[in-house]
């Protein structure tokens, strides 16, 4: 071969095989990440989801998921006052007859126990996702059963009522959901629980609060004791005031009002532990069971007064609707305690002692029944006056 073209040729082969080297030397890509579809995660989590049904002292469906062979978590509204058998339905729909072992008022938890066996779903952690991840939840609208939503995380740490209601940090979720997913799952991308539905925005479309499922971690031991878990109710609404803690209004007829709270007063000690903000308060009453005796220090014009308070049961508060303050009665939506002037109900006619029998032809059986039915739209209420029944149109 002539040397030219030998020395071409090496050239030639050094070029390829340099441009070879230079493949192998440079980094490789990671191959992309599959984000897990909905349909897949349904497929996986489905079979831990039970159906609930419960007929009696009304009919209710919602869901649950299974955390054991033998254990569901669920709402506590959908099952604390239960008469007959609670039904429960798999996804083969298997049938079995589940009992109450403990609920929690604060959260909205409660435990059933059936005989099993069940397909335990795995619990997660609701600070392992961001505001805008994708989630899915598994529940029985309108007795349609295991059907799936798809949604986002759209808020953390949500508290729907600083007045003395929930103080537990709720995920909020952008989802469409209806009745019937109560107590139902709230799943991650992974497949794992990160929630528990408790209830959705009365006034919102497709707004809805799960409880966190380390809140639910939490509650577990007391749950499985047995406890039927209570909170305590004071019946005040309260503000930061510089170092102070000012009230802003008070329940008639709530434990605060029988006491002799009054709006403007600073609390500054509960349960002789000093108070410097609403949360210290907040912090107190969440320690404490409801019917638990206490003590309240105030500064009223410069003068401190002490209050001997009996908490109430946060679960049996009276709740304001309309105008019209509603104390929990069995068997009724309430009875009116206190009725504002110049409010929805006083228009319509409500007085103080009506109980509060149906709204819109459905049977009420507590004051957040009548909450979650009386919308911004006219109601018709039937209730007992004197021993009388009438109707008063909202």
């Amino acid at each position: 071969m002539d040397k030219r073209w030998g020395f071409i040729v090496a050239l030639i082969v050094g070029a390829v095989a340099g441009a070879g080297l230079q493949r192998a030397l440079a980094p490789v890509a990671p191959p992309a990440l599959q984000t897990p579809d909905p349909a897949d995660v349904f497929a996986q989590v489905h079979a831990s989801v039970l159906d609930i049904q419960v007929t009696s002292p009304e009919s209710r469906v919602g869901a649950g998921v299974a955390i054991s062979e033998t254990e569901i978590v669920t709402a506590r509204h959908l099952v604390f006052d239960t008469v007959d058998p609670i039904e429960v339905v798999d996804s083969h729909g298997n049938v079995q007859i589940a009992t109450v072992v403990g609920t929690d008022a604060r959260t909205d938890l409660a435990l059933l126990a059936v005989e099993g066996p069940l397909v335990p779903a795995e619990l997660g952690d609701s600070s392992a996702v961001r505001v805008g991840d994708r989630v899915v939840a598994v529940g029985n609208p309108f007795g349609l059963r295991h059907s799936l939503s798809v949604g986002v995380i759209g808020g953390m740490h949500r508290k729907l009522d600083r007045g003395g209601g929930p103080r537990v940090d709720f995920m909020q979720l952008s989802i469409p959901l209806n009745p019937g997913n109560s107590g139902g799952p709230i799943f991650a991308m992974d497949s794992r629980v990160v929630g528990l539905l408790t209830g959705t925005h009365t006034q919102g479309q497709a707004i809805a609060f799960a409880v966190p499922a380390e809140r639910l971690i939490e509650s577990l031991p007391a749950l499985r004791s047995g406890r039927q878990v209570t909170r305590a109710f004071l019946g005040v609404r309260v503000e930061a005031d510089g170092a102070a803690v000012r009230v802003v209004s008070v329940v008639p007829s709530g434990p605060a009002d029988r006491a002799g709270v009054r709006p403007g007063d600073a609390l500054t000690a509960f349960d002789d532990q000093v108070l410097a903000t609403p949360e210290d308060l907040y912090a107190r009453l969440d320690s404490m069971p409801g019917g638990a005796r206490t003590t309240i220090r105030l500064l009223r014009d410069g003068q401190l007064h002490i209050a001997d308070v009996e908490l109430a049961d946060w679960a049996e508060q009276p709740t304001v609707i309309a105008g019209m303050t509603l104390r929990p009665v069995p068997g009724s939506g309430g009875e009116v305690v206190a009725v504002r002037p110049r409010s929805r109900a006083a228009r319509a006619g409500v007085l103080v002692d009506d109980i509060v029998k149906t709204v819109n032809g459905l049977p009420m059986q507590a004051p957040s029944d009548v909450k979650d039915t009386v919308t911004a739209e006219t109601a018709q209420l039937e209730i007992v006056r004197d021993g009388a029944p009438m109707t008063v149109q909202l």
